[in-house]
């Protein structure tokens, strides 16, 4: 008994336990970045280039000359006057047209072998136009556009971006399959092609509830901002 109460084995016991599991702790909190970094390095390389997009939306709109800024107000003032005629269903159709023109060009491109350059560009050419107009909102209206932005155009905007973020890894992860059934080294199954047709039509309807967001929003707030 008086061996097992001895320094040397109560050091030897609080090594063994206690800084193996201190030791473990900052392992394992690793390795969790580790795999979520593995699973979701594409959507965050996506929402970058949106980001990227977004920032050269905004930097282009704080150059642009007058002209353009008249033609740019008269143009969101006729949609703005328009979309107030429509109705909520009118105005939401209006909003799911454009998500749309994007959802299909991804889907096209995931179908292309050598699609996956074009998917890149996808997110930039979003964040582009929503860089613009929101920059050019604050530039112009300053707490007032910014008031606009966030009640009217952001909430919208986001949920469609994170939905055609997400869709367009699927159709990189698809145009990657094409370009190995291209070559070879993998055989074409219907069933690949039915579930990326049928994920896509889950797209269309999560696009569709995000358009229906935009409209119930344009409805509630746009009425607030003199613009």
């Amino acid at each position: 008994m008086k061996s097992l109460r001895s320094l040397p084995f109560m050091q030897k016991l609080q090594t063994s336990f206690g800084d193996s599991s201190e030791a473990r702790l900052p392992r394992l909190e690793l390795e969790k970045y580790t795999a979520f970094l593995a699973q979701s390095w594409q959507k965050l390389a996506l929402l970058g280039l949106w980001g990227l997009g977004l920032f050269l939306g905004a930097k282009t709109a704080r150059h642009a000359g007058e002209g353009w800024q008249a033609r740019l107000l008269e143009l969101l003032r006729a949609q703005r006057m328009g979309r107030a005629g429509q109705g909520i269903l009118g105005s939401a159709l209006g909003y799911f047209g454009t998500d749309f023109l994007f959802l299909l060009a991804a889907f096209l491109l995931g179908l292309c072998a050598a699609g996956l350059p074009f998917l890149l560009l996808l997110p930039v050419l979003r964040g582009l136009g929503t860089g613009v107009v929101s920059g050019w909102m604050y530039m112009t209206y300053g707490v007032t556009g910014m008031g606009y932005s966030l009640l009217v155009f952001y909430p919208a905007a986001i949920a469609s971006v994170m939905i055609m973020l997400s869709y367009c890894k699927e159709s990189m992860a698809m145009s990657g399959d094409m370009l190995l059934m291209l070559t070879g080294k993998l055989t074409r199954t219907e069933g690949n092609l039915r579930a990326y047709a049928s994920r896509y039509l889950l797209a269309l309807l999560m696009t569709l509830l995000a358009a229906l967001l935009d409209a119930l929003c344009f409805s509630a707030f746009s009425g607030i901002f003199e613009i």
